[in-house]
């Protein structure tokens, strides 16, 4: 899976999530329980792809013990049980599991829960940044495998949204219609559907769900995401030390100081930089993890990005925009659809390469 792929992916998400409820202007789909049932093949490829990520963070050598959790009736059994671990190199502390112990306990209605899958697979990272970007949200990825028909967690509620992305056999979901409830006893209207492969499901923050197997080995994804998440507290931080309550900042005000952030999205284009060369194939995309805040006069476009501020012709202004869509383009794909001569482009990228807000590959 590629950046591109990924950002594609993202979108259809959160485009068949919008065709339930409406997102309006990519609003992160909190509000109310929805569901998606993808009908595209480049869906079931991106599936198969991110599934291969869950079982090659599995058998990767070098993640903490920490990402790994092994939960039987609501209680979490003791890694020395089904986890071998390391310390070498000095503090780096490498895991493998015991696959003779997990076995019987995943069959017998375990979950395994391996948590910040984003930082142990690239495909699953690029699909984190993706839902970042469009979100406007503090992402990260848990995954769930079990193979029992009994819930290994009571009916609960989380602080933060969540979207599941169901990767591998079916699993039994019952979330409240009561958004925000808490409540220990589901609704009688509440959704109650067996997720099948491929099919999204949106669950509000501190909406109360049950989730059990269906007795196949199941896997599953559960992006949490919080929007605005670290600029508000920072805000709202702030004002207590200056003794006086928070605003309610409005969603532009946000907009900016998010692209204040430094955050970077993985990524190289060292030899784009080091020579300013592209080729037609070449993909390009924006370096930030959240999108730029772009504003203009009469003779600047000024580009705020991962803490900085960059100012550029008002001519490239159409340009710029297509690349602050967060997906990737190739360079001839961008060069069509500019309005600028094939050269300016070419001088853009280079431009956006050597000063590490465009990121160039392939």
């Amino acid at each position: 899976m590629t950046a591109f792929d990924a950002f594609a992916h993202a979108q259809s998400l959160l485009e068949g999530l919008d065709s339930l409820d409406g997102l309006g202007d990519r609003q992160p789909p909190a509000g109310r329980v929805r569901l998606y049932e993808p009908g595209k093949a480049a869906d079931a490829a991106a599936r198969d792809a991110l599934l291969a990520g869950v079982w090659s963070a599995l058998a990767r050598p070098g993640a903490l013990a920490t990402n790994f959790r092994l939960v039987e009736s609501g209680r979490q059994i003791d890694r020395s049980r089904w986890l071998r671990s390391r310390v070498g190199d000095g503090e780096v502390l490498h895991t493998a599991l015991v696959p003779a112990y997990l076995h019987s306990a995943v069959e017998r209605g375990a979950t395994l829960v391996v948590s910040h899958l984003e930082a142990l697979d690239e495909r699953v990272m690029l699909l984190c940044e993706a839902l970042e970007y469009l979100l406007h949200a503090r992402a990260w990825v848990n995954c769930y495998i079990t193979a029992g028909d009994n819930s290994a967690f009571d009916v609960h509620s989380d602080d933060h949204d969540a979207l599941i992305l169901q990767l591998h056999g079916r699993k039994h979901w019952q979330v409240d219609s009561r958004v925000g409830a808490r409540s220990r006893d589901l609704a009688d209207d509440s959704l109650d559907r067996v997720l099948t492969p491929g099919m999204c499901l949106s669950v509000p923050r501190d909406t109360a769900h049950r989730v059990s197997g269906t007795g196949d080995l199941t896997v599953h994804l559960t992006v949490g995401y919080e929007p605005f998440a670290d600029v508000l507290e920072e805000t709202r931080a702030a004002h207590e030390l200056a003794g006086r309550p928070a605003p309610d900042p409005g969603r532009e005000w946000l907009a900016a100081r998010l692209a204040q952030r430094p955050d970077r999205r993985a990524g190289a284009s060292l030899p784009s930089a080091l020579t300013g060369e592209v080729q037609p194939t070449t993909r390009i995309r924006w370096a930030s993890r959240f999108p730029p805040y772009i504003t203009t006069d009469e003779d600047h476009l000024t580009v705020t990005t991962m803490g900085r501020r960059i100012r550029l012709d008002t001519r490239l202004g159409h340009t710029v925009g297509l690349l602050a869509r967060g997906g990737a383009l190739t360079f001839g794909e961008l060069a069509v659809r500019s309005d600028l001569p094939t050269t300016d482009v070419r001088a853009l990228v280079a431009f956006g390469a050597r000063n590490d807000f465009l990121i160039c590959e392939g």
